[in-house]
């Protein structure tokens, strides 16, 4: 039951279908692969690993490239093997690396050569690594130029039979709540994440999913796997500066589906009202459908987009282990009757809230998210005990706080590290960031707990104002009064940058280590 069996499928049955197209406005240029050569190209690098670099069934290879048709062809290359791919998040640096390294202990390590100022001061220590294969113009030191595999001259089918519990990928969390976990997902769980977005999502096989949010990540691979899985095209979008571009790429491609975050969402609101951004000038008569999620969505920013934008807007929520983006799903019809809701459990997703003992709570009490599906983690690599603590008997413990209204609709309270516990008083911040981000003068906003001498814990909040918008911290407050209970209202306001990862989800670890010295919530319900 080998996932990269799709591709051979659809280079029998569609061979000259398009299968990727990748855009880079930066320099205008565009390339594509049809199933047929996407097929091939997979081959070619999959044989040249196997009988060059003697790559086999349950070798672990790392993986650290941008966005690319190289990085989707390396991807399948090393699972269709039938070996482990363990790609990494760009943002990594060497002791990230050395980590990934020491949990996955890989054989060989394909990366970009925009990489090789990070991986080069570590490479004596990444000592079960036989073969470093550099994708690129520049070709690190007693490297493998990746040019080579491309041009290999055996493009035979190269698929390994593997068990559907055979290990895919190891899969580094993002660590908004601290270090990276690996998370290992199998053949059986891929599969599951295809068939469970592709039936949510109504993915149709002439469809055009637009990414540009980095692959390595649970949920933009996740949302291409039924594109992956129907035979249907995705359309990679590189070196993103500009708001304009995606929707350049929208029009021009005819996509029907992309994944926003909020800061995507924000960037590309803010270029419409300046009036940067006509949507007029564009054809997006082929545009469906666009989700986000990543975090919780302010309800302004969500009011704004189905206000303007010619699709349906959907909010979404997954989480890595459960098998990224997509577990939970609010349709266009209902974001705006049901504010701040996460829907309800997609395709082939069993879903309770539960309190400390593992009991159900009743609708609007507050609960962890725990939910069973095909699409689960196998568990976390090396770790038995964080996986006993995260999944019990057929249950994933996600550590999100949600409530339910009597509909059974789900809704974000906050993550249980991020709760802040003040003068007695729990205080979710996310809360307290959807009323601030209200005010016309902010782009962005999050709040942490900091010290307090009475109240233990206070409310600080990280404002990120819009360009060329100036606003005093006794102004913040007066407008908090007017939508927030005194207890939730902010007693230390810092104007700065809000720090998010690529993903767009917010890093209360790095903002609670800057703005207070210490990286862990000072309250946590575990």
């Amino acid at each position: 039951m080998n996932y990269a069996n799709y591709a051979c499928l659809h280079a029998r049955n569609l061979p000259e279908k398009i299968c990727l197209i990748e855009r880079t406005p930066a320099t205008s240029t565009r390339r594509t692969l049809t199933w047929k050569e996407f097929n091939q190209s997979i081959n070619r690098v999959a044989n040249y690993m196997s009988k060059e670099l003697g790559i086999e069934r349950g070798d672990y290879v790392m993986h650290l490239q941008n966005n690319s048709l190289e990085w989707l062809v390396s991807y399948y290359a090393i699972i269709k093997l039938g070996a482990v791919v363990v790609p990494l998040n760009f943002r990594f640096v060497g002791n990230d690396i050395k980590f990934a390294a020491e949990c996955s202990n890989p054989k060989a390590f394909i990366l970009g050569s925009e990489f090789l100022p990070v991986v080069e001061p570590v490479r004596e220590e990444l000592t079960t690594i036989k073969n470093f294969i550099c994708v690129g113009e520049k070709v690190g030191d007693g490297m493998i130029d990746y040019r080579e595999l491309a041009a290999y001259d055996d493009s035979s089918e190269a698929l390994v039979d593997v068990k559907a519990e055979a290990v895919l990928a190891m899969m580094f969390t993002s660590g908004t709540t601290g270090k990276p976990k690996p998370v290992l997902h199998t053949h059986f769980s891929l599969n599951n994440t295809a068939i469970g977005n592709g039936m949510s999502y109504f993915v149709e096989k002439n469809d055009n999913y637009l990414f540009f949010l980095p692959l390595y990540h649970s949920g933009t691979m996740f949302l291409w796997a039924p594109f992956y899985a129907t035979g249907a095209t995705g359309t990679i979008l590189r070196d993103l500066k500009d708001p304009k571009w995606i929707i350049e790429a929208l029009a021009e491609e005819k996509a029907t589906d992309v994944l926003f975050v909020v800061p995507i969402a924000v960037a590309i609101l803010n270029a419409i009202a300046k009036g940067e951004i006509n949507l007029k000038d564009y054809d997006l008569s082929a545009w469906r459908y666009m989700e986000i999620g990543a975090q919780p969505v302010p309800f302004d920013v969500m009011k704004r987009l189905v206000d303007l934008l010619p699709c349906g807007v959907s909010n979404i929520y997954g989480i890595t282990e459960g098998g990224g983006g997509g577990t939970f799903n609010l349709y266009p019809d209902e974001v705006l009757e049901r504010p701040g809701s996460i829907g309800k459990p997609t395709f082939g997703v069993e879903a309770r809230l539960v309190d400390f003992a593992g009991n159900e709570v009743k609708p609007e009490a507050v609960g962890e998210l725990i939910f069973k599906t095909p699409r689960m983690m196998q568990g976390y690599f090396g770790n038995p005990e964080m996986t006993a603590d995260s999944l019990k008997d057929g249950w994933l413990y996600t550590g999100d706080l949600l409530k339910t209204d009597v509909d059974g609709f789900y809704y974000i309270v906050d993550r249980k590290k991020d709760m802040i516990t003040s003068g007695g008083e729990n205080i979710f911040p996310v809360e307290i960031e959807d009323a601030l981000m209200e005010h016309p003068d902010i782009d962005d906003v999050a709040c942490i707990g900091t010290p307090d001498e009475r109240l233990v814990e206070a409310v600080m909040a990280i404002i990120q104002l819009k360009e060329g918008r100036t606003l005093a911290a006794e102004e913040l407050l007066e407008f908090a009064k007017t939508k927030l209970a005194a207890y939730k209202l902010p007693r230390v306001v810092k104007f700065d940058q809000v720090m998010r990862n690529p993903t767009g989800k917010l890093m209360k670890p790095q903002m609670r280590e800057k703005y207070t010295g210490r990286k862990e919530a000072f309250q946590s319900l575990v």
